[in-house]
């Protein structure tokens, strides 16, 4: 191992931050770089306990997958497989944004980067040239990585077959798991095991890296408004929330999915934060712990959004008493956006009483899927014709593969898309975007709520949410707050 430069990468802080956040083990900074030791070839966490090296020891590299690129191997003793998610707001590219997120689901598994850059738009060159300039290493590189934490946290937490867990954390082939994993960590699968403790083969429990401050009242809370019958149960309180959703084993056991068996994940709050209990068998671990990042909003930057939105003054009183809210995501793209369509101007509770309606007439226990409501009349269940065949309209653009919702897409585009099916309006089109899309800036400027809270029309709504740029869904989530806190006084917003 030499003293060479590492990859250039736009998102690395300067080095004097860098050391400063070494030296001081600053937990702000886990997971925004990795510190590679030259004297041991191991890498590192900010928080690593261990002696810390001689600053001309270290090199600085920006991502996990760089830090493999330069030929380092990662800790056994922080684990950086277990550190804290990259921040989005650091990437200046949308295109890298969405590559990102194109790879955390899994989709290099299975494609080449050729196809990610068709999704993307772009050329394999250019999204490989942007790759390097942001993160300081490739696609595929990111992609090995990211496959390697699953598998740790497979090994670590289960006594699954290796060829289940190679099939749970995305590889395609059992000689491809051996050979990354052997290739990452210097050690076999067997190995690795061999040195931890060994869990159950019927489920996983892993833990999820939790970004502080979190509100996990407010996250739990808003679920448990929303649950729906028979699919989601969320129950206890302060300190010992649990959500539950209801998942069906599919075609892989050679049963159908309106015939399979039941089984329930479920995400609880723990000493630790968040801890997943995720059944094996239904569908691939690296598919479900997707999900339940995206529901759980455990990709945002706490510490930045709390300093952010604490510092302006329409909103520093709400994020002071209530840090850390998020904005609760999709489990699906499609099932949110019907929901949303479903309660466009009605209360939250009425949306929720069609949805369930829906899951009884068209689902068999479940959310209907595009395919069931092609030849629906929804608007049986109680609700405008316009509404009901908007919903019918998105089933159709979405079973023909001709509209996509979730993370990876473009925000513009797609809220285009759905701004162009006639009834549905801007603020069913940013709703979907903001909780869908998980875009963080996405910001429904007509809410209700909004208008009522800064007692304006939308069009000062908008000029007052520039402030709030580029996370103005977080600043509606203190908006919603503050509305409940303060509906008995009906008061506006204090300018």
């Amino acid at each position: 191992m030499t003293n060479a430069a590492s990859p250039t990468s736009a998102i690395l802080p300067s080095i004097e931050v860098c050391k400063q956040a070494r030296v001081s083990r600053d937990p702000r900074f886990d997971g925004r770089f990795f510190v590679g030791v030259l004297t041991t070839g191991i890498y590192c966490r900010t928080i690593c306990p261990a002696r810390l090296p001689k600053e001309d020891n270290v090199q600085y590299l920006a991502t996990a997958a760089s830090a493999q690129d330069a030929g380092f191997r990662p800790c056994l003793r922080c684990r950086p497989e277990a550190a804290l998610p990259l921040p989005e707001w650091t990437l200046a590219s949308d295109t890298v944004l969405r590559g990102l997120r194109h790879i955390e689901a899994g989709y290099l598994n299975d494609h080449s980067i050729a196809e990610l850059a068709g999704q993307l738009s772009v050329s394999q060159r250019h999204v490989t040239r942007l790759f390097a300039q942001e993160l300081g290493t490739s696609p595929n590189s990111v992609a090995q990585v990211c496959r390697a934490k699953v598998a740790k946290g497979m090994l670590s937490s289960s006594n699954l077959p290796l060829a289940e867990v190679a099939f749970h954390a995305g590889y395609g082939s059992l000689s491809r798991f051996n050979y990354e994993l052997k290739k990452l960590y210097q050690a076999t699968p067997s190995q690795l095991r061999k040195s931890m403790a060994g869990g159950p083969t019927s489920h996983v429990e892993m833990q999820l890296p939790v970004s502080l401050p979190y509100n996990y009242d407010w996250v739990f809370e808003y679920l448990k408004k929303r649950a729906l019958k028979g699919m989601e149960i969320v129950t206890g309180g302060p300190g010992t929330w649990c959500y539950q959703r209801l998942l069906r084993r599919g075609v892989r056991d050679g049963v159908s999915e309106s015939g399979g068996a039941e089984e329930w994940i479920s995400v609880c709050q723990s000493e630790r934060g968040l801890t997943a209990r995720i059944p094996v068998g239904v569908e691939p671990l690296h598919s479900l712990l997707t999900k339940i990042r995206r529901v759980f909003d455990l990709n945002a930057d706490g510490a930045t959004l709390h300093e952010f939105l604490g510092n302006d003054k329409y909103l520093a009183t709400w994020v002071e008493q209530a840090p850390g809210l998020r904005v609760p995501g999709a489990w699906d793209g499609f099932e949110t956006a019907v929901r949303a369509i479903l309660g466009q101007q009605v209360s939250v509770q009425r949306g929720c009483d069609l949805a369930n309606k829906m899951i009884d007439q068209y689902g068999g226990g479940l959310f209907p899927s595009a395919a069931c409501l092609l030849d629906k009349d929804v608007a049986e269940l109680g609700m405008p014709g316009r509404r009901g065949r908007a919903v019918v309209h998105l089933a159709k653009l979405v079973d023909a593969g001709d509209m996509l919702v979730d993370e990876c897409q473009d925000f513009d585009a797609l809220q285009n898309q759905l701004e162009s099916l006639e009834g549905v309006g801007p603020w069913t089109a940013n709703y979907i975007r903001m909780r869908a899309l998980k875009d963080p800036d996405a910001f429904p400027d007509n809410d209700w709520v909004v208008l009522k809270q800064l007692d304006c029309t939308a069009a000062k709504a908008r000029q007052k949410a520039a402030a709030w740029q580029p996370w103005r869904a977080y600043a509606l989530m203190y908006l919603w707050y503050a509305a409940g806190v303060r509906r008995a006084a009906k008061k506006p917003l204090k300018q």
